[in-house]
C-alpha cells in the first residue's frame, strides 16, 4: 500500500492525464467509424470528449506544476545571485499559490450555487458540477504540487 501511495505521489498526473488522453483519442475514432458506416454520429462521445478535454488540460497543468515545467520568462533570473533567484521564484510561486487559493474558493463558491438550479449536459444528463469541479480539483492538486516541490526544496538545503 505504501509503494502504491508512494507511485501516486510521484505519477498521479502523468497516469490521469495519459488515461483522458487514451480514452479521447478512443472516443473520437468511434465516433469517426460510426459517422462513416452508418452516416450519423454518437452525440455522448462528442460530449464525453469535449469534457475529458477539459479535465485533460487542468490536470496537464498540475502535471507541469509538479514538474516545474510550466511557462515562466526567467531571462531576468541570470542577472540575479543564486539566492536572488531562488528568492523571485519563491515569491512568484507564493503569487501562484494565492491565486490558486482565489480559483478554489470562488469555483467551489460556484458549484455549490449550482445546487439552487442544477443544470444537466445535453446529451449525457450529467450533472454540470461535475464537469465544472474540475478547476477547483485541478487547481487545489496544484496549489498541493506547488507546496511540495518547494517542501522538497527546503528540506533538501536546510540540514
Amino acid at each position: 500500500m505504501k509503494n502504491l501511495l508512494a507511485w501516486l505521489d510521484v505519477h498521479f498526473e502523468d497516469a490521469l492525464c495519459g488515461v483522458l488522453l487514451v480514452g479521447i483519442m478512443i472516443m473520437l475514432m468511434a465516433q469517426v467509424v460510426v459517422r462513416f458506416a452508418f452516416g450519423h454520429g454518437l452525440t455522448f462521445s462528442e460530449e464525453l470528449c469535449r469534457f475529458s478535454f477539459l479535465y485533460l488540460v487542468y490536470f496537464a497543468a498540475s502535471l507541469a506544476a509538479s514538474k516545474n515545467l510550466h511557462i515562466r520568462v526567467t531571462a531576468q533570473l541570470k542577472l540575479l545571485p543564486k539566492l536572488g533567484q531562488m528568492l523571485l521564484l519563491l515569491a512568484t510561486d507564493i503569487i501562484w499559490l494565492i491565486f490558486c487559493i482565489i480559483v478554489v474558493d470562488v469555483g467551489t463558491d460556484f458549484i455549490i450555487s449550482m445546487s439552487n438550479r442544477p443544470m444537466v449536459s445535453g446529451a449525457l444528463m450529467l450533472d454540470m458540477r461535475y464537469v465544472y469541479a474540475a478547476v477547483p480539483i485541478a487547481f487545489t492538486l496544484q496549489a498541493v504540487r506547488l507546496v511540495e516541490r518547494w517542501w522538497r526544496i527546503f528540506t533538501s538545503v536546510i540540514p
